[in-house]
């Protein structure tokens, strides 16, 4: 009795650690999928229709080591989240489908953490309250030789998220194309790749 009860505990305490009410753990397999689907407690939840988010950025493109400014909210100020990971995405260029650049801490907002802190080039949620929006920072201080897209995940509820269904328009460099991507058509929305239950793994 007394060993279910201690197994029981733990089981408890893993499942807390991994819903992400803190923000995406910095571990490989999240970092990578950026899956809410990683903890069993979203089981059911995906998504599969048209989000209702956005990702506005102020600028049509980027010069090298130059920030720009990108934001992240709902289409109407109803539509409210509690988390979300994103991260800029090679769209078109050498490093297409890689991570690029990073993000920069430009205000003393407490609302968004960057991911790994080592790189820089992911961000999530510090808390799980309701948001309206979440501004922030990015810039390329390597090159700019990649058109880039942000790509993020938005928990609305524990069961209720969409898996980077939420991309901007991409932004291509400056010296390449100054008015930005005029006919830009969103790709559908599909289902991501299966995931491995952590919590099954360490049972």
């Amino acid at each position: 009795m007394r060993f279910a009860q201690v197994s029981l505990s733990v089981l408890s305490l893993i499942m807390a650690v991994i819903a992400w009410p803190d923000g995406a753990p910095c571990i490989h397999a999240v970092f990578e999928s950026m899956n809410p689907l990683e903890a069993v407690e979203h089981q059911g939840g995906l998504q599969l229709s048209v989000p209702p988010y956005h990702i506005e950025v102020r600028h049509k493109c980027y010069w090298i080591n130059q920030p720009i400014e990108l934001n992240l909210k709902g289409n109407t100020s109803a539509d409210r989240f509690r988390g979300f990971a994103i991260q800029p995405i090679s769209y078109r260029g050498p490093n297409r489908g890689k991570r690029v650049g990073q993000f920069l801490r430009l205000d003393d907002n407490g609302s968004w953490q960057q991911q790994c802190f080592r790189f820089k080039n992911s961000v999530t949620h510090s808390h799980d309250e309701k948001k309206k929006q979440i501004k922030l920072w990015w810039k390329n201080e390597l090159n700019d030789d990649d058109y880039v897209q942000f790509v993020a995940t938005v928990v609305k509820a524990q069961k209720e998220f969409w898996v980077k269904s939420i991309k901007s328009i991409p932004i291509p460099p400056c010296r390449v194309e100054k008015n930005g991507i005029e006919e830009y058509i969103p790709d559908p929305i599909t289902p991501p790749p299966p995931v491995r239950h952590l919590v099954q793994e360490v049972i």
